[in-house]
C-alpha cells in the first residue's frame, strides 16, 4: 500500500488542493491522511483500527468505513480500493444464510460477530464512493449491507423479539445466535446512511425503515436529563417493549449509574444528522467535561467520573472531538472551550501524525501503549 500511494503522488507536495479547489488545508488534517495512508492500511485493502497497543493487528471494517469517508475527495483511487476491500470481505460470507450482507467487526480473527452499525458505517462509506463516482459496484455492495440491515431488525421471525421495534438487533453470528440488544451510539450514528440508499435507490421499504427507526431513537433513546442510554434490552426470552427496558452501560456496586462517553457523543451526532436539534442542546446542557476532557465512563447524575475508586481514571479523547463537533454545530463553540479542546488534541498528537485515543487522568501517560486510533483522529481531523 505505500508503494501505491507513492505512485498515486500522495506524498509529494501539495500546496492547492484540486478536489477540494480551495487553499492548502489545515497541516493537522494531511499529516492524519499520510498517517492513514502510510500505516494503517493492510494488503487487504482493509484499515487497522490501532496503531500500537494489544490490538494493533487487527482488520476493522468500521475504521475502514471511517477512512472512506476520510479520504473519498482527496485521495479517490484509495477510497476506491478500500470499498473494494470491504466489498471483499462481504462476499467471503455472501453464502450464510445469517450474515450474508455483513461482514465481521475483526476481519482478520475467528470472532465472527456481524454487527448491524458496522453495516450502517459501511453503507454510509459505500454511499459517498457511489456518489462521486457512480460506479454501480459500491452500490451493489451497500444493497447487501441494507438487506442485512432489514434481516436485524426482523428479530420477531427469528424468535429474538416479541415484535419488531424498527431498529436493528445488535449483532448475529454465523451460527444464527443474535445478540437482541438494540444500541444505538455506531448505528445512532450511522443511521441516516439508511436514507442515503434509499434516496438514491428509489428503495421506499427502506425509507420507511429510517422514520420509523428515526420515530424510535429520537422518543426513547434520551433520557429526561439529555444523557443518551447505553442500549434496550428486550430480555431472552424475550418480553414486549417497554419504555423501562432501556439501560445504562452499567449499575456501579454504589448504585450510579454509568454511561460511556463517546457511545453517548455518536447518539448525539447521530440525532444532529437526523435533524432533532433539541435533543442535542439538551445534551450539550448535560455535558460536563473537564478542561475540555471526558471520562471514558461517565457518572449519569453528575456527569463526571464514573470510575470506581479502585480504577485507574482515564479520558477519552475522541469525546472531546466529538463535543467539539456537537458545540460548533448548534453554534455554542466558545473561544475559551476550543483552546481547551486543542489542548486536548495537541497533547494526544503523536509525531507520526496519529493521535492518542487515551489519556490517563493522572496525567502520567496513555492507555494501552500509547495505542493510537483512526477514529479518534479521524474526529480531530473533521475539526480541522
Amino acid at each position: 500500500m505505500l508503494e501505491l500511494a507513492a505512485s498515486l503522488g500522495l506524498f509529494g507536495s501539495i500546496g492547492y488542493d484540486p478536489v477540494f479547489a480551495t487553499p492548502l488545508r489545515d497541516s493537522r488534517c494531511l499529516r492524519f491522511e499520510r498517517w492513514v495512508l502510510e500505516r494503517q492500511i493492510s494488503d487487504n485493502n482493509l484499515c487497522r483500527y490501532y496503531r500500537y497497543g494489544p490490538h494493533a493487528s487487527e482488520e476493522s471494517p468500521l475504521a475502514t468505513a471511517y477512512a472512506i469517508l476520510l479520504l473519498n475527495r482527496s485521495h479517490p483511487e484509495i477510497a476506491d480500493r478500500l470499498a473494494d476491500g470491504i466489498t471483499a470481505l462481504q462476499g467471503r460470507f455472501a453464502s450464510n444464510r445469517y450474515v450474508s450482507g455483513g461482514v465481521p467487526s475483526i476481519a482478520n480473527d475467528d470472532s465472527l460477530m456481524f454487527y448491524s452499525s458496522d453495516a450502517l458505517a459501511a453503507i454510509k462509506a459505500l454511499m459517498a464512493v457511489y456518489k462521486r463516482s457512480g460506479a454501480t459496484a459500491p452500490m451493489h455492495a451497500a444493497k447487501g449491507f441494507v438487506e442485512f440491515v432489514h434481516r436485524l431488525v426482523d428479530g420477531e421471525r427469528a424468535g429474538f423479539l416479541v415484535e419488531n421495534l424498527d431498529f436493528p438487533m445488535q449483532y448475529v453470528r454465523p451460527n444464527g445466535d443474535f445478540q437482541n440488544w438494540l444500541v444505538p451510539n455506531v448505528a445512532m450514528l450511522f443511521w441516516d446512511a439508511l436514507r442515503d440508499y434509499a434516496e438514491a435507490a428509489g428503495d421506499a421499504a427502506t425509507a420507511r425503515l429510517f422514520e420509523r427507526g428515526r420515530t424510535l431513537l429520537l422518543r426513547s433513546a434520551q433520557a429526561d436529563n439529555g444523557a443518551f442510554y447505553d442500549h434496550y434490552d428486550p430480555g431472552y426470552p424475550p418480553r414486549g417493549y417497554s419504555p423501562e427496558r432501556w439501560r445504562w452501560y452499567k449499575i456501579n456496586p454504589d448504585g450510579a449509574r454509568i454511561a460511556i462517553g463517546d457511545n453517548m457523543m455518536m447518539s448525539a451526532l447521530g440525532a444532529l444528522r437526523m435533524g432533532d436539534t433539541a435533543a442535542v442542546d439538551r445534551f450539550l446542557q448535560w455535558a460536563r467535561p473537564t478542561g475540555g476532557k471526558f471520562y471514558a465512563y461517565i457518572d449519569v447524575e453528575s456527569g463526571g467520573s464514573g470510575f470506581l475508586h479502585s480504577d485507574r481514571r482515564y479520558f477519552d479523547v475522541v469525546s472531546s472531538a466529538m463535543y467539539y463537533e456537537l458545540l460548533e454545530a448548534r453554534g455554542r463553540l466558545t473561544d475559551a472551550t476550543r483552546r481547551q479542546l486543542e489542548a486536548v488534541f495537541k497533547q494526544s498528537a503523536a509525531d507520526d501524525g496519529g493521535y492518542r485515543w487515551g489519556l490517563r487522568a493522572s496525567d502520567d501517560g496513555w492507555v494501552q501503549d500509547s495505542a493510537e486510533a483512526l477514529v479518534t483522529g479521524y474526529w480531530i481531523a473533521q475539526t480541522c
